[in-house]
């Protein structure tokens, strides 16, 4: 990415003065940009943005090119960093390999000690794939030994572009299934509330709010833009292809890029799924899953996800603790508000529950 084209996108971005405004960093490998590149992200960020403007970065990466520079300038700016790592050496370096064919196991785990020691905020990317699919309880105990308490399991499913066949890599529905089972058995014994992991986060957040906070279950796609190198712009980063093109950020506001027909007509693919799909009692709970996950791959056509009966095990498996996890938390929330009303509210002032009642004969009388 030029220059001018990560200016233009700043710029853009936060003359809408949104009280927060994030940059997802990703790439390829964003680190091969360099430092900096970076820096002057910094530098636009800090030129365009305006007092009471938060702005926040977030940046994904394979970690072998981060030394104790990325790390300082990481912290320092407080960037949110996703750190790939499918799990212990074995099964990391199964795919993971450079171009000399190397595991590169040993880098990535010298970068998560690199943030460690800086205190850069991280997460772990760990990629379900048919390698790691029936080892769940290991690979969790591992990021567990190593203090990775900020997971996202991300499962794999790539296809043959000439046939549409599932590649041999990628996970099953069944073995992701298991993993999933097995992950939550491990996080139900230690993790809550302690360990985030995005899809459990996901389901409590459904049971807290009605909202997943995570765009693979959450009822419309297009809740962001997607900007490539050269400034084309599309609906999501597993569709940047020629049919999902809307436009070029040199072109357009980023604001009109939202309101673009096909981001509409993207959007609402999401809900085009089969009547079993609508018949299901969870269905709010997913919408049909990701588009990128329906068969044949990327059509975002009508179906459901590939994935279906891994997140089904997943929701039958952890709804009883979800339900319990999220009363716990309303009660705690109700709690504090109580403490706060009585320290605010006089004794012979209205009730604020709306009673018409003084306080001190209403609920005033239980604190």
């Amino acid at each position: 990415m030029s220059l001018e084209i990560m200016e233009a996108v700043v710029k853009d971005l936060l003359s809408h003065r949104f009280p927060e405004s994030v940059f997802c960093w990703q790439g390829g490998e964003p680190t091969l940009m360099g430092l900096d590149f970076f820096e002057r992200v910094i530098e636009a960020q800090m030129k365009h943005g305006r007092d009471g403007q938060a702005v926040g970065n977030a940046f994904q990466t394979n970690g072998t090119m981060i030394d104790e520079d990325w790390a300082r300038f990481l912290a320092r700016y407080q960037v949110v960093v996703g750190l790939s790592l499918d799990g212990p050496r074995e099964i990391h370096d199964g795919f993971r390999r450079n171009l000399a064919g190397y595991g590169t196991f040993e880098r990535v785990m010298e970068a998560a000690e690199l943030f460690q020691k800086h205190e850069v905020a991280f997460n772990i990317l760990c990629v379900v794939h048919r390698g790691n699919q029936e080892r769940g309880r290991e690979v969790y105990r591992f990021f567990r030994a190593h203090g990775f308490d900020y997971l996202q399991f991300i499962p794999c499913l790539e296809t043959d572009p000439k046939t549409g066949e599932v590649l041999p890599f990628s996970a099953t529905p069944d073995g992701l299934g298991r993993f999933f089972r097995e992950v939550f058995d491990e996080y139900r014994r230690d993790g809550f509330p302690r360990v985030s992991e995005r899809n459990f986060d996901a389901l409590l957040s459904l049971h807290l709010s009605g909202r997943p906070g995570m765009c693979t279950f959450d009822r419309r796609c297009g809740g962001y833009l997607v900007i490539e190198y050269n400034g084309d712009v599309f609906p999501c980063d597993f569709f940047v292809d020629r049919d999902w093109r809307l436009g070029n950020v040199m072109e357009k506001r980023l604001a009109d890029f939202f309101h673009h027909p096909l981001l509409k007509v993207f959007a609402a693919r999401k809900q085009e799924v089969p009547e079993e799909c609508r018949g299901c009692g969870r269905f709010s709970w997913c919408y049909g899953g990701c588009l990128k996950d329906r068969l044949p791959a990327r059509a975002a056509g009508p179906g459901r996800t590939y994935f279906c009966a891994a997140y089904q095990e997943l929701f039958a498996g952890a709804e009883k603790d979800m339900r319990q996890w999220a009363d716990g938390i309303k009660r705690r929330e109700a709690e504090i508000r109580a403490v706060e009303v009585a320290r605010s509210t006089k004794r012979n002032d209205p009730c604020p529950c709306g009673s018409g009642k003084k306080y001190k004969k209403c609920c005033g009388r239980d604190v």
